[in-house]
């Protein structure tokens, strides 16, 4: 007589598939069935897990992949970004050292149209620095104290501020008035655009706004300081003296302070590509015909 039994109720260890004999009540023969018979479902569940590991490798491989992609793109648009910016700050340098061979006056007191240059654009802003009143040395400088004054009442601010500002002997940056007591942001933003610490201290009177114009004299109203910005915009002041031709201002005022020339220029440059920009914000300063320099320069 012959029966099947299932080996793992007999024998806790594995044992290899076959027939095997050993005393029984009867001497019946047993033929071993045993987990043994399920080695092609093994064989399949080891494949699924391999399968599924491997496919986990592969998809956090391609994301690395997309995202180093993703990352090397970024910083060749920024480095694209940042030679455009600082093309157009070479391009006013060279600018200004071709109006100075050629006798030009420098009409860059503006926004500058963008320019597009391969996939990239080009954005440029310049500034007269000697469209501004300068507090380099505003300790010993009583013209530029007395043009302070004045810019504090136009700009409806105390004038108990100045003696704080007055203390220090000199100053580098502009942005240290907010180091002053009392100057708070929003002081400061009224007026840091008015102010400059580059230049020989004179203002031009071709390039001043309206507001840094009524600074240079106590009888320069706002009505005379329209007439000056007409006046100008058919007929270009020659000589500080030229002044006196407007109607309304005084006959007497020291032309020593003021020039229609300017030499030093803050610019701001942006480079763009696909949406990755560059700024550089630099004050340049024409040393001669061929030479410039440049004070500032900050990359952000």
């Amino acid at each position: 007589m012959r029966r099947d039994i299932n080996i793992r109720t007999l024998f806790p260890l594995p044992l290899r598939r076959g027939t095997i004999q050993f005393p029984l009540p009867l001497g019946e023969r047993v033929r071993v069935r045993g987990v043994f018979n399920n080695e092609k479902g093994v064989a399949l569940i080891i494949t699924l897990l391999v399968v599924t590991l491997l496919t986990a490798l592969i998809v956090e491989f391609a994301y690395s992949a997309r995202v180093n992609l993703s990352s090397a793109g970024s910083f060749r648009d920024r480095q694209k970004a940042y030679y455009l910016a600082k093309s157009g700050v070479n391009f006013i340098g060279g600018m200004l050292k071709d109006n100075a061979s050629k006798n030009k006056a420098d009409d860059i007191n503006q926004m500058i149209p963008p320019v597009t240059v391969g996939d990239g654009v080009v954005s440029l802003k310049a500034f007269d620095e000697s469209a501004k009143i300068n507090i380099k040395t505003i300790n010993t400088n009583n013209v530029a104290k007395a043009r302070l004054v004045r810019l504090f009442d136009i700009m409806e601010v105390s004038s108990q501020l100045l003696d704080g500002i007055f203390e220090r002997e000199s100053y580098n940056l502009v942005s240290e008035l907010r180091l002053v007591r009392g100057i708070t942001d929003e002081i400061y933003d009224k007026i840091k655009d008015y102010l400059t610490v580059y230049g020989d201290g004179k203002i031009n009177i071709n390039t001043a706004g309206e507001v840094v114009l009524r600074c240079l004299l106590n009888d320069i109203t706002e009505d005379i300081a329209s007439r000056i910005i007409s006046y100008r915009e058919k007929n270009r002041f020659e000589n500080p003296a030229d002044l006196k031709k407007v109607v309304g201002v005084s006959q007497d005022f020291n032309i020593s302070d003021i020039a229609t020339k300017s030499n030093d220029f803050s610019v701001i440059s942006t480079g763009t590509v696909n949406d990755v920009k560059s700024t550089i914000t630099a004050v340049i300063e024409r040393k001669s015909k061929s030479e410039t320099k440049y004070h500032y320069w900050r990359n952000e």
